[in-house]
């Protein structure tokens, strides 16, 4: 009676484990196979574009709410999330953005002279107007609220979509609604954009007058990004304060984000003999590319002391780092961002309009002596710790050229404790150059 139940549930467990080897052995084909059609480069890249264009298809014939995409929209949308997914620098670049960063490197764009910010409560309020632009001589006021742009409210919107819909071709009026403390109703006023200039070289400027106690005079230059017109914006504060004849000099980068290499690498020549590596670049398809000094016109004995913070980063890292280890300046603050990788700009698609690109991640750089700058950063020769309080006031002070005389005065007195220590450092190492160098040795 026990026999044949027995008998079944062995002859059972023989047909279990036959299938289970039969689905191994296939398993097992099934996964050699994926590995030979994964080492041919060609076959994946078949299936990797039939898997795209079939997920598209799929979205267009069965998403709920068809009418409102196109194949445009959820191509770009893809784009973006493939490029965001590489690294944190890496990104598609729609026509807006593209347009944008095309007007940020070249330092040249329509807009209304003014400088807004976003409160707290999101509101939009002008920090400052430019002399002379187009948007003071209409009327506009700092602290004024931009409650509305051609009708469209700023209620809903980023700081980001503020500023691209007040830039714009130059010519053209924009309209904003102005909220103003000083009367209760709302005020429209029509502003005519024009040719606006931003330059990255700032607050040139004497910090130290000589004395019958401190014959030193120094010179301050502040630079808040690297564009294309850098160089020579870098070259005029220069010579202005060789004129003044400066015996040191205090190159602010602190709050830098950086921007073109090329202008980075040119602003740390100005400092060293023609020729000298400035920063190297290592890709996938070659081995190393060299950044050297260029040009004839040289400051390469004048005291120097750089100043940085957690914010400098990218090409601000690549002038601090060189400079230090070519032992040609000495640096004073925080350790840097630790930015250490380089993004091309390329156009993808010039037939649309507007034309779209990407922002790719095509190396990383290292400073002469192969340090690496990436998620590392440079630390000061002489570390300078702050508060938050003091960090915002550097910031202030930095674009303090925004502002009326009399409140530029005012709160370029505030003390910097980063800026102050530089000046003490500068002047004991010029006088004791002055006494030791060796041209005074017997």
């Amino acid at each position: 009676m026990r026999t044949a139940p027995y008998y079944v549930s062995t002859l059972q467990l023989f047909f279990a484990l036959l299938f289970c080897l039969l689905s191994l052995t296939r398993l097992a084909f099934s996964q050699e196979e994926q590995k030979e059609q994964a080492l041919d480069p060609e076959k994946e890249r078949y299936r990797s574009t039939l898997l795209f264009a079939n997920i598209l298809e799929l979205i267009r014939d069965e998403y709920v709410d068809s009418e409102d995409i196109d194949y445009q929209f959820l191509t770009q949308s893809a784009l973006k999330g493939m490029l965001s997914s590489l690294d944190p620098y890496s990104e598609f670049l729609d026509g807006e953005k593209f347009q944008d960063l095309r007007t940020e490197t070249e330092g040249e764009f329509g807009g209304l002279g003014i400088y807004v910010g976003m409160k707290k409560d999101g509101s939009v309020v002008i920090n400052a107007t430019t002399e002379n632009g187009p948007g003071k001589r209409s009327g506009l006021l700092p602290n004024d609220m931009i409650l509305s742009i051609n009708n469209v409210s700023t209620e809903n919107l980023t700081l980001g979509d503020v500023i691209h819909k007040l830039r714009g071709p130059s010519g053209e009026p924009v309209v904003l609604k102005i909220g103003r403390s000083s009367i209760e109703e709302e005020v429209e006023i029509s502003v005519v954009r024009e040719i606006i200039n931003v330059p990255t070289v700032l607050n040139t400027r004497i910090l130290s007058s000589p004395s019958e106690t401190d014959p030193l005079k120094l010179g301050y230059i502040f630079i808040s990004q690297f564009g294309e017109k850098t160089e020579n914006e870098f070259e005029t504060a220069l010579e202005t304060l060789k004129e003044e004849k400066i015996q040191g000099l205090v190159l602010d980068l602190r709050n830098n984000p950086g921007g073109l290499l090329d202008s980075a690498v040119q602003v740390a020549g100005k400092f060293t003999p023609k020729g000298t590596i400035i920063a190297f670049t290592e890709t996938r398809f070659e081995e190393r590319k060299l950044f050297k000094a260029q040009g004839n016109t040289h400051y390469d004995k004048l005291p120097l002391i750089l100043l940085i913070n957690r914010n400098s980063a990218s090409g601000a890292e690549i002038v601090a780092g060189a400079l230090q280890d070519l032992g040609r300046a000495l640096l004073i603050g925080e350790r840097s961002f630790g930015k250490g990788s380089v993004q091309s700009i390329q156009p993808v698609d010039i037939s649309i309009d507007p034309p779209v690109g990407i922002r790719l991640t095509t190396a990383k750089y290292y400073t002469p002596s192969k340090k690496v700058i990436h998620k590392v950063g440079i630390t000061p020769d002489i570390e300078v710790n702050i508060t938050r309080d003091n960090s915002d006031t550097i910031f202030l002070q930095q674009t303090a050229y925004r502002l009326p005389p009399n409140e530029k005065d005012k709160l370029l007195s505030i003390p910097d404790p980063q800026l102050d220590r530089a000046v003490a450092i500068l002047k004991g190492l010029i006088y004791y150059y002055r006494l030791y160098a060796p041209s005074n040795s017997s």
